[in-house]
């Protein structure tokens, strides 16, 4: 039997990937995850499964390290490290960059700070994908002092895809048109938000790659655990459905089928051994039906945002952490998830209406009817009545902005 009081959770955040934490643990273990950030959010705020402490400047190294400190002395077992998780690419880097100061008080199921620069700016990442032979969209790096050549020489076919290599350098900026990722139709155009990106602050590359053709369902998402031996423990992989239709959002999905390839699911296998990643980690990946393979985009060095689809599946997601880390449990065979299952990340009516293809409609509600759907933030073992009402409004209100979103397309032409 597991000894539950060795199992102490600290979670980095209180947005809806820290409930799913914090939620995964408490499924597992029945217990409580202690979490800090700047701000209570709904998703965590007055949370029956969670604690919320809230620090000013917590994104400052000091002010992190003592935040961590002193929850672990507060909540941690004398001889038991807590486990530490992040959620959001700023806190990752936090922890990782200040792994030595807290090696002796926390675990950090998180990798090293070499593998998290090799990972965390794409053109590394796409580096390390052409060195371990891996499929990624054609992409052509530009920085500011040769992004109006590089644009003019473009031979890449439109639309053309954009995204900063620094994407959390460039979401924490504020211009007119942000976005985590865009798509353009023409050379005008993406001179225009490179010079606006730039001129907001952002001194990193950015990337222009070919855009691959297909819809939301074209997106697939991988999330793992790998141990301190890069020993892939866990791996399930999800076909995303329906992308989050607010533009602050983008690229976030909100509906998610489980499904197993094998094929792809083994190369990622042997990348992450290749680069010797442990801890949590997400890979994106979009189906290229021109050539019929999964291409990769990224792999965030955390667990997804939508990653509850794997402990909502069946396969629990923190589990492989804590046996290792806290149990010494050893590798024995990777844990391949192969449920049939949605998850979501809206209200269930809204993810069917707006979902594009009709088969993809169709099994949406077949799975759903045989109650093999459901969503992270409503959880019938947290019973805080305040904290429910206002996640039912949470998820009522993307009836309104999926319907703007459609409103706007129609007004733009697109159909």
């Amino acid at each position: 039997m597991v000894d539950t009081s060795k199992i102490v959770p600290i979670m980095v955040g209180t947005d809806v990937n820290g409930y799913q934490m914090a939620r995964s643990f408490h499924e597992a273990y029945g217990v409580k995850t202690h979490c800090v950030g700047v701000a209570p959010l709904i998703m965590t705020r007055d949370s029956q499964i969670c604690d919320v402490t809230i620090v000013d400047g917590l994104k400052e190294d000091a002010t992190f390290v003592q935040a961590i400190k002193d929850l672990a002395a507060k909540y941690g077992v004398p001889g038991v490290k807590p486990i530490l998780c992040m959620a959001g690419d700023e806190y990752v880097e936090l922890g990782i960059r200040n792994r030595e100061a807290l090696k002796d008080v926390v675990w950090i199921p998180y990798p090293d700070l070499a593998v998290l620069d090799d990972v965390y700016y794409k053109d590394h990442f796409y580096a390390l994908c052409e060195q371990n032979g891996l499929p990624y969209p054609t992409t052509v790096v530009v920085n500011q002092q040769d992004y109006k050549q590089k644009v003019a020489d473009l031979t890449i076919a439109f639309p053309v895809a954009m995204k900063p290599a620094d994407a959390a350098q460039q979401i924490a900026l504020d211009f007119e048109g942000q976005r985590k990722a865009y798509k353009f139709q023409n050379k005008e155009d993406i001179l225009d938000m490179i010079q606006r990106t730039y001129a907001a602050g952002y001194d990193g590359n950015i990337l222009l790659q070919d855009f691959i053709p297909g819809g939301d369902d074209s997106m697939y998402t991988v999330n793992f655990y790998a141990d301190r031996d890069h020993n892939v423990r866990q791996i399930t992989m999800g076909r995303q459905l329906l992308q989050d239709p607010s533009d602050f959002l983008v690229g976030n999905y909100v509906a998610t089928f489980i499904e197993h390839h094998e094929a792809i699911e083994q190369k990622l296998i042997h990348f992450v051994k290749a680069i010797q990643y442990s801890g949590f980690g997400n890979f994106d990946l979009k189906f290229d039906a021109r050539d019929q393979e999964f291409k990769l985009i990224e792999l965030n060095p955390r667990q997804g945002r939508s990653a509850f689809y794997t402990t909502a599946s069946g396969t629990n997601l923190v589990i492989p952490a804590v046996e290792e880390l806290l149990f010494d449990v050893p590798f024995t065979e990777t844990d391949y998830n192969r449920a049939d299952y949605l998850w979501l990340g809206v209200n269930a009516d809204d993810a069917v209406a707006n979902v594009e293809h009709e088969d993809v409609r169709a099994h949406m509600q077949e799975l759903i009817a045989a109650g093999k759907a459901s969503n992270t933030l409503q959880y019938a073992a947290d019973k805080s009545i305040f904290r429910n009402h206002r996640v039912k409004k949470y998820y009522d209100s993307y009836t309104k902005r999926f319907a703007e979103k459609k409103a706007k397309r129609e007004q733009d032409g697109i159909f």
